[in-house]
């Protein structure tokens, strides 16, 4: 469980990372292609660390496991 919690807590602090990604290039100098191209893939990171949590939360909890005979 100890683990899950460092997941969680490491997971956290890359999402505001990511967040605090797209906040900056959006107010940046940078052409709409640049943009463009950082707001998708952090946006698809955010996306891709949520359902990660979501994943290992639900086998910590049960909720997803080996099927039982």
């Amino acid at each position: 469980m100890k683990t899950v919690v460092l997941y969680n807590i490491i997971s956290f602090i890359i999402l505001v990372a990511l967040i605090f990604v797209l906040r900056i290039v959006s107010k940046s100098n940078l052409r709409q292609n640049q943009q463009l191209v950082i707001k998708v893939i952090a946006t698809i990171l955010i996306v891709y660390v949520i359902a990660f949590v979501l994943f290992i939360d639900a086998i910590a909890f049960g909720i997803i496991g080996p099927v039982q005979d």
